[in-house]
């Protein structure tokens, strides 16, 4: 081997680095789950519709005076939550499809949730 071998061994070893490393990336950006926040606020929530992926989180934030009682009867996707003033809560989404939320206490709150795979 001539002088310059461990010229070509770094060159070598950094395109390898750099090809690994976007995919590395790329992973870890799909892996991960992401969580979102709606509020209630005025008997309402902050949003009406929101996309996110299986496995991330919404936390319902009650900033509201009254209580509330946000549940959904969305097959596979069932929860109830009863919410005193400035309580918060998490639910995980596991399953893809469309998630109906609803307020028992104020039957005009409803948010649909589009859950991708």
């Amino acid at each position: 081997m001539g002088p310059d071998w461990k010229f070509r061994m770094t060159w070598l070893r950094g395109a390898a680095l750099a090809i690994v490393t976007p995919g590395a990336l790329l992973v870890h950006a799909y892996g991960t789950a992401a969580d979102f926040t709606i509020i209630q606020k005025n008997s309402t929530f902050s949003v009406h519709q929101i996309t996110i992926k299986v496995g991330d989180r919404i936390t319902f934030v009650n900033a509201d005076s009254a209580n509330h009682n946000v549940y959904s009867e969305t097959k596979g996707s069932e929860f109830e939550i009863v919410q005193r003033p400035g309580r918060s809560d998490t639910v995980r989404f596991s399953q893809p499809g469309t998630v109906e939320i609803e307020c028992a206490i104020h039957p005009d709150m409803r948010l649909e949730v589009q859950v991708r795979p």
